[in-house]
């Protein structure tokens, strides 16, 4: 049984064309209005409740940059503890992670000041990767907090949502792979070196430039959308584009 990359799960109207003059990553209104619906609604785990699964992104977006002003390996440490853990990474990597050595420790510090600096981002993504309870998924997650205004994760629930996306030749191609013998559901396929090296690629080269641009027309078509935390209209990161992708596939795409 082959894994499915892509799947039609989308309402009539959705879409997603490229300006050909301009070459902008234009939404239809049609995605316009689910994109917004869903980062408004965005609640994860399941049941929190929006306002309070949004403020936690909140408190740790702003917990991590506290934490950036006093770089070190203990500090690097703590981001990558608190990250692993709002992200959802299994137990025996968070265990493993909290118990890092002092070796560990220093090629997180080096690890982060990598994706700090502008142009080595995948090379800091790669040295995330290989630490001990990290996986590409991960890394993602934790260079989208350390980079808030360009960073986003990347999963399986928004590898599917962008890998169907690309009707009209726009879009990524993210490769995944079964999870386990049951074949119930599929993760992002980063466990040999070949698939790690393709979808760290897919990430840097399409995956942030075509969040980064959807983002921006949003922001200049003026579709903010509300922040149930704030109640204020909020302009839209590429981090937003993701976390509304997220959340409508998990609730309604393909498993």
């Amino acid at each position: 049984m082959a894994v499915p990359n892509d799947a039609k799960c989308f309402p009539a109207g959705v879409g997603l064309n490229t300006g050909i003059a301009s070459g902008l990553v234009m939404p239809s209104s049609d995605l316009v209005l689910l994109l917004t619906n869903a980062r408004q609604d965005y609640d994860w785990p399941f049941g929190t409740g929006k306002v309070k699964s949004q403020r936690r992104v909140i408190e740790l977006e702003k917990k991590v940059v506290h934490l950036l002003k006093s770089l070190n390996e203990a500090s690097a440490h703590k981001i990558i503890c608190k990250i692993s853990w709002w992200a959802g990474n299994n137990l025996r990597a968070k265990i493993r992670i909290r118990n890092a050595s002092a070796l560990e420790k220093k090629a997180m510090l080096r690890a982060i000041q990598i994706c700090l600096t502008v142009g080595r981002e995948q090379e800091g993504i790669d040295a995330l990767s290989k630490l001990p309870g990290l996986r590409l998924v991960i890394a993602t997650k934790i260079f989208r907090f350390l980079r808030p205004l360009e960073g986003a994760a990347v999963d399986r629930h928004a590898s599917y949502f962008f890998n169907s996306l690309s009707v009209s030749g726009v879009g990524t191609a993210f490769i995944r792979e079964w999870s386990g013998k049951a074949r119930t559901s599929s993760r992002l396929a980063a466990y040999t070196a070949a698939n790690h090296r393709r979808n760290l690629s897919e990430y840097i080269d399409v995956y942030l430039p075509m969040l980064e641009r959807m983002a921006n027309v949003l922001n200049i078509m003026k579709h903010a959308f509300e922040c149930p935390v704030t109640g204020f209209k909020t302009d839209w990161t590429p981090a937003d584009v993701e976390m509304a992708a997220y959340y409508w596939w998990a609730r309604n795409g393909a498993r």
